[in-house]
């Protein structure tokens, strides 16, 4: 008799103790929208992204229907951001402004796209698949919300991913160069005379051009590159040496 009373209150203290745990796991019970916001709020401002993350969730599952969802869900996207989860982020970001077309937030959910894809952009030696994304949707932001901080932010990350997409042409042309593969070397360097010519990289590669044909023995098309060089980019240290080959000649 007495073992079972035993046993009874040890299998009740248990569940007690379990159901107890669990609860106190639950750093959300009984909050309301309002209350897990500005919880959400909070962490964000202290840089803890990823309980932001918990918390906006947590709101978003529990009350889809609070009447600033749209303000929460853009905030999830921005601690994503945050946080490094660049992939994640865009996602949100994209969901976002298909839900919430011509919200008075837009020009933030777009600007965030912008920010998460040059987010994802690699160095100049790996692949750059983001980097063209990246580019296109900077520039729409750009030229979407003008006047803005934002698309004044969207232009100079455009600037600069276009920088690192002339550089991955121009590396790649100085490779085969360097191999002594004169074709496929002037191909690379003709990409970025015709899509960076407002990049350093452009006189850079039209020395290319005129090196690389003159070890192929086509003078005139060096020529061709080394006149172009001089009038295009007359400031260019690129420019002066070419300069100062055609007078030693």
């Amino acid at each position: 008799m007495w073992t079972i009373s035993f046993r009874a209150l040890a299998v009740a203290s248990a569940l007690t103790f379990s159901m107890g745990a669990c609860s106190g796991n639950d750093p959300y019970l009984g909050m309301d929208a309002d209350a897990l916001f500005r919880m959400a709020e909070n962490e964000f401002a202290e840089g803890e992204y990823s309980n932001a993350v918990d918390a906006l969730e947590r709101l978003r599952v529990s009350f889809g229907d609070w009447p600033r969802i749209a303000d929460a869900r853009l905030r999830l996207a921005d601690a994503h951001l945050e946080d490094g989860a660049y992939l994640t982020a865009r996602s949100e970001y994209q969901r976002w402004s298909e839900r919430y077309v011509s919200h008075p937030l837009s020009v933030a959910a777009a600007i965030g796209q912008c920010r998460s894809l040059a987010g994802l952009v690699p160095n100049a030696q790996r692949d750059q698949g983001y980097t063209s994304e990246a580019i296109t949707m900077c520039g729409n932001v750009a030229v979407d919300y003008p006047g803005t901080s934002e698309a004044e932010e969207a232009r100079e990350v455009r600037t600069r991913l276009r920088l690192t997409m002339a550089e991955k042409d121009y590396m790649n042309a100085d490779h085969y160069f360097r191999r002594k593969q004169f074709d496929p070397a002037i191909k690379y360097f003709q990409f970025v005379v015709d899509d960076y010519p407002d990049t350093d990289f452009a006189p850079l590669a039209l020395l290319g051009i005129y090196e690389s044909n003159n070890e192929i023995g086509y003078d005139d098309l060096a020529d061709s590159a080394r006149r172009q060089l001089i009038i295009e980019y007359p400031d260019s240290e690129e420019a002066a040496q070419v300069r100062a080959i055609g007078t030693e000649s």
